[in-house]
């Protein structure tokens, strides 16, 4: 009984198959049958949003170099049926709504798991390092002189929070009074991202500076202060972002912003759960050093405001 539950286990990891008749083989490397990896994202909007789906895309590519399937999942574990299970080898989690008691149930069923971005869940995570970007990112405009500061957020609630706490530890540690930090937000739509901005510039007293939470707001507050506002950039406002899209490359001024590796995360975490699902052995964090890229959209505090 022993030995048949052993050779079910090593089968179902696809390292052996069986010929009814003839006996139990070994898969070589190349066809070695892989099982389909799980993403799962409780709220289906966020797939839509770009860094998740550049992570996704990530795992795509590794899981279609070993014939298996990228399955996003937005229903709980707890209803997923046993022939689900038995089909993944494992799962990257998006943290936004998903409780510790989930991610219990994974382990009940020899889930293996990856918790996308930073989180207080427990777990493997992907550190992408968007707190400590963030925290520099704040850091540079505080040593431009800059004191009347805003926030532009909106798109994914999970990345915007590490965000937000990167911004709000260097503003603490610069003395200043995070209840006089305002924040405005396009809630997660792409038709609010101009009615975000346009509240920005029309709120008293004006910032000097925006910390925009990903480069298409940014672009499109640099495009209303200067064409609808007549502000120069970043003479009379400066704005510092995230994610370094490619397809914002080429708007003038340039962003200052920082790239954060989501397709590569994607990709090393379905290796990774590739691995686990082989060997038994869970996976390990994985961290990502955020690339700066120094734009045309930041200076010094303006001396009359």
């Amino acid at each position: 009984m022993t030995v048949r539950l052993a050779l079910s286990d090593l089968e179902n990891r696809g390292l052996i198959y069986r010929k009814h008749g003839k006996g139990t083989f070994a898969h070589g490397r190349m066809t070695r049958v892989h099982r389909n990896m799980g993403v799962l994202i409780k709220s289906p909007d966020a797939a839509e949003h770009r860094p998740i789906a550049e992570m996704v895309r990530g795992v795509q590519t590794v899981m279609a170099s070993v014939q298996a399937a990228t399955l996003l999942i937005s229903t709980s574990p707890e209803l997923w049926r046993p022939e689900k299970v038995s089909t993944l080898a494992g799962v990257i989690v998006v943290p936004h709504e998903v409780t510790a008691r989930e991610l219990e149930i994974l382990k009940d069923r020899n889930l293996h798991y990856i918790l996308f971005g930073e989180s207080e869940l427990p777990g493997a995570h992907l550190f992408m390092g968007q707190r400590a970007a963030a925290h520099k990112m704040t850091e540079q405009l505080l040593a431009l002189g800059h004191r009347r500061i805003a926030l532009l957020s909106g798109f994914d609630e999970n990345l915007d929070a590490q965000k937000r706490k990167g911004i709000h530890d260097a503003l603490h540690a610069a003395g200043i009074d995070l209840t006089q930090v305002p924040e405005f937000s396009a809630h997660g739509q792409e038709g609010g991202v101009f009615q975000a901005a346009q509240d920005v510039l029309k709120s008293l007293p004006r910032p000097t500076a925006v910390i925009a939470f990903d480069d298409s707001l940014a672009s499109m507050l640099s495009f209303q202060a200067r064409r609808q506002e007549g502000l120069s950039i970043p003479g009379d406002l400066s704005i510092v972002s995230f994610h370094d899209w490619p397809y914002l490359n080429y708007i003038e001024p340039s962003l200052t912003t920082v790239r954060f590796e989501f397709f590569a995360a994607g990709q090393q975490a379905a290796e990774a759960l590739n691995r686990a699902a082989l060997t038994g052995q869970p996976p390990c964090d994985l961290k990502f050093e955020p690339t700066y890229r120094a734009g045309q959209t930041t200076g010094p505090a303006p001396t009359k405001v």
